[in-house]
């Protein structure tokens, strides 16, 4: 069976919206005290964790999926996704800055991780596509 030409723009994206969301999570806790001046509240405002988490899980989910299913099966790849996609949800729900800057940023690197080696699994299995199914 050959194996479709893999195209890693869902992977791009979920990188990209990852690194955005650990950048927010490590510069803006140092910016806290600026930010009212400013008459910013990006800080605490959850329509916008909730679209950065919704933007990583749909677009990064589309990607790691359709790598698994189509390329490498390899649940190392899934298992770091879920686990940055639950610490960036969790992060939500604790009850200090550092501690919530932490497990969103703890998660962000598990996504990107997740999205690097993805991207890694699937290139290597485009270039093995001689082999019948899984690579």
């Amino acid at each position: 069976m050959e194996l479709p030409v893999y195209k890693s723009w869902g992977d791009k994206a979920g990188i990209w919206a990852s690194l955005i969301c650990s950048i927010h999570c490590v510069l803006l806790p140092f910016l806290l005290s600026a930010l009212p001046v400013l008459g910013i509240e990006i800080l605490h405002n959850h329509v916008l964790e909730a679209v950065t988490i919704a933007v990583s899980f749909f677009a990064g989910g589309w990607a790691i999926r359709r790598g698994y299913l189509h390329y490498h099966r390899n649940t190392r790849v899934v298992l770091f996704f879920a686990c940055g996609i639950l610490l960036l949800f969790i992060a939500n729900f604790t009850k200090t800055q550092l501690s919530e800057a932490g497990l969103k940023f703890a998660g962000a690197l598990l996504l990107i991780t997740a999205h690097i080696h993805n991207r890694r699994q699937c290139k290597k299995c485009t270039k093995e596509a001689g082999h019948e199914g899984q690579c």
